[in-house]
């Protein structure tokens, strides 16, 4: 149990990382043509293809679903492909810091909605992590921008589908699937549900160079993939709440990519959400690994 556990730690961290990593690519992609919408669409688009192609080579077998688990999978598709679409809209009306920092209310919303819900025991380790990743998160917000109460409220809404994600994939049964079968219906589900929106919205576009194409691809099967994969089988290992928690490591990479690719100042600021969040990690790991 004390290996799948760190090994559950170790991939939500991974997929972390890799989220964190995404602003780098996406900043590139946009300027061939692309925009926040159709890199969501195709991100998890392609990412289902990837995905299906190892669920092939590997042997998983049939992509057959029963009725009820197409339910679940749909409700489940809601909350991981409405997200992103609420946090993009939030950034008409907020500053992309404003509005990161409301999404990330989410690991205090899966730690509240698991001891609700799914009766949970909330330890003082988990609270206090809770504090000091809330602690790190607000140190990474950077002033400026307007304030919109609506944009709050679109933010504070992709926190809460991002939670609600995180707590009905662990509490549906869904995670006893094959992982890469779970990870291609996940995937194919929630980029038909957003295409719909970016159709709707008029915001799906195909004129890209070909250079954005190639990297709409590496997009998608590091974050449709490896990310979104790593998050799966490593929340199954240690829990909603747990993982939530790791999931902090995402602004972080964030942050440390500015300072290393974009020249940004580390500020004091930074440097004592990066403290908040790495203690909150070691605390986690050391003393809580027990839900």
């Amino acid at each position: 149990m004390k290996k799948q556990q760190t090994t559950g730690f170790f991939l939500v961290i991974l997929s972390a990382v890799v989220f964190g990593l995404n602003p780098l690519l996406a900043k590139t992609i946009y300027l061939s043509g692309s925009n926040s919408m159709t890199l969501t669409v195709h991100r998890m688009l392609f990412g289902s293809i990837g995905l299906l192609i190892i669920h092939k080579m590997t042997g998983g077998g049939s992509l057959k679903v029963s009725w009820d688990e197409m339910k679940k999978l749909l409700l489940c598709a809601l909350g991981f492909g409405l997200t992103p679409v609420l946090l993009f809209s939030s950034y008409n009306y907020l500053s992309s810091g404003m509005a990161t920092t409301i999404h990330f209310v989410y690991p205090v919303l899966v730690l509240v909605g698991c001891v609700l819900f799914c009766h949970a025991k909330l330890t003082r380790v988990k609270l206090t992590c809770s504090v000091l990743c809330m602690a790190g998160i607000v140190c990474f917000y950077t002033p400026g921008g307007s304030v919109s109460l609506f944009g709050m409220l679109i933010a504070f809404c992709s926190g809460a589908t991002y939670a609600f994600y995180i707590i009905y994939l662990s509490m549906s049964g869904l995670q006893h699937m094959p992982a890469y079968k779970l990870g291609f219906w996940m995937s194919f589900l929630s980029a038909v549900g957003v295409a719909v929106v970016a159709l709707f919205t008029k915001q799906l576009t195909f004129q890209l160079t070909a250079g954005g194409w190639g990297l709409t691809v590496v997009f998608a099967l590091l974050a449709g993939c490896v990310a979104s994969m790593a998050f799966q089988v490593g929340a199954k290992y240690v829990g909603p709440q747990n993982a939530s928690l790791l999931s902090t490591f995402e602004p972080l990479t964030s942050v440390i990519v500015g300072v290393l690719v974009y020249n940004e100042a580390l500020t004091a600021r930074s440097v004592g959400g990066i403290v908040c969040i790495l203690l909150s990690v070691v605390l986690l790991t050391l003393l809580g690994k027990s839900e």
